[in-house]
């Protein structure tokens, strides 16, 4: 008996990260995952930004007014540009939401290739949603 009191006192006396309790949090172990309402507002907004980028690419490929030209160019700089220089680059967006940015951009070009031709490929159409009513 004295023997194990022996060896309880002596583990009292370590010093180190054991030594203390410390509360352990689920985030520390699991990070923010698909589904949870953390992350889920960001993929609503990247989602909202891809789909916005091909209407615009779309809507705005044969536009001749320079205001509609200039936004054109900013898409295509941004759908079609590798570099990866923050979290809303095309790049990180497509990753975030799991889609092959290669596959949009390859069907982007198909989809122009088709309009110059002069086909009319299928476009993305602005579509109108019933208003939800938000309750406190």
């Amino acid at each position: 008996m004295a023997n194990s009191i022996s060896i309880v006192n002596e583990t009292d006396t370590l010093e180190g990260e054991f030594s203390q309790l410390q509360a352990v949090l689920p985030l520390q172990f699991y990070g923010a995952r698909r589904g949870t309402s953390e992350i889920e507002p960001l993929r609503h907004l990247m989602v909202a930004m891809l789909v916005d980028a091909v209407r615009c690419f779309q809507a705005k490929f044969e536009r001749r007014k320079p205001g509609m030209r200039q936004e054109f160019a900013e898409v295509r700089s941004w759908i079609f540009s590798d570099e990866d220089d923050g979290p809303f680059s095309f790049r990180t967006v497509c990753d975030a939401l799991e889609i092959d940015a290669e596959a949009v951009r390859k069907g982007l070009v198909r989809w122009a290739a088709k309009r110059l031709a002069g086909g009319k490929p299928p476009m993305i159409r602005r579509t109108t949603l019933p208003a939800r009513r938000i309750s406190a």
